[in-house]
């Protein structure tokens, strides 16, 4: 046995395995095969000996496990350079996205087709029940086909797919089938907190009648821009976009600029929707943060968003502006 508690063969082992995945890991270097894989690879092996092995390992054999090291460096530059980020926002002329979660403004002027890949139309707007956050209807024009002409149409968002990469939504819905869709005209939009009108329009898209009450509805489109205030009734910023997770449906965040003009030495805070409070009468919302600490607070730049799916981050943002 040796001073280690380990027996001679024990050693060798170790060494001819260390041997092994070095020359497997040379091999897959010089063909650049799939770097996270042999990344994987390598560091499931080194993972098994445990810390005192490895230690020995390197200790018994510091050429080859210095050359893993190399490897395992190389690795590190090639994923992060070469692999794409789907989680990241990716900034364009409509709003913010990202795999989840996306702006409510981003979706308008979207595409709508139906399950056999049939242009209808497009997105108009996206309404939602400002006291809950949840997205209650997309309204759509479906370009005057079958001699609909100009007319809109709401449809609760549980009957739609969204898929963010083609930047298409998806109904179930054929082109005969939406003669028979209520719609509305576009300079005379219903009361969609109406529960017999939203009984017949969850009717009509989702074989019943609706079971939610929606009490204040209001467009993403005019959302975007509204003033934010202070109780007491200092101006705090801008909204900015409202973003919406597509696994439930409900705004999750409204992203507001704050300082100066956005670009030019501003920032942007993600603000949870239950801490803003909207003032009908004054048509702003309402923040409960002092304009001070909101100096202080680091935020974010347009550039440069946050992955509001990461939970540390998300638990960051509610604890600092809960109410």
């Amino acid at each position: 046995m040796t001073g280690y508690g380990r027996s001679a063969s024990e050693i060798q082992r170790e060494i001819g395995e260390t041997q092994a995945n070095l020359a497997r890991t040379l091999s897959q270097l010089e063909s650049k095969v799939a770097p996270r894989e042999l990344l994987d690879e390598i560091t499931g092996a080194l993972r098994s000996r445990g810390g005192h092995r490895l230690a020995d390992a390197i200790r018994d054999n510091p050429i080859p496990a210095a050359l893993i090291a190399l490897g395992v460096a190389w690795l590190a530059v090639s994923v992060a350079s070469t692999t794409p980020q789907p989680d990241r926002f990716v900034a364009d002329a409509k709003g913010w996205r990202r795999r989840g979660v996306l702006s409510a403004q981003s979706l308008i002027g979207d595409d709508v087709r139906n399950l056999e890949n049939q242009p209808l139309g497009r997105i108009e707007d996206i309404m939602i029940d400002v006291p809950t956050g949840r997205v209650a209807y997309a309204v759509l024009s479906f370009g005057g086909i079958l001699g609909m002409g100009e007319k809109l149409f709401a449809l609760p968002w549980q009957a739609l797919r969204v898929d963010e990469r083609k930047r298409q939504v998806t109904i179930d819905m054929d082109k005969a089938r939406l003669k028979e869709a209520p719609g509305f005209d576009k300079d005379n939009w219903p009361d969609m907190a109406d529960l017999c009108w939203s009984g017949r329009v969850h009717h009509f898209w989702m074989g019943r009648d609706g079971d939610i009450l929606h009490r204040r509805v209001m467009s993403a489109g005019s959302l975007a821009g509204d003033g934010v205030r202070n109780p007491l009734g200092e101006e705090l910023g801008t909204i900015e976009a409202t973003m919406v997770d597509l696994t439930d449906g409900r705004v999750v965040y409204a992203v507001m600029s704050f300082g100066g003009t956005l670009g030019f030495g501003g920032k942007l805070f993600a603000l949870p929707w239950r801490a803003l409070r909207l003032n009908e009468a004054e048509k702003r919302f309402v923040l409960d943060a002092d304009r001070d600490r909101l100096e202080r607070l680091e935020g974010f730049d347009k550039n440069d968003w946050p992955d509001m799916a990461d939970p540390a981050w998300s638990g960051r943002v509610e604890m600092r502006f809960a109410r």
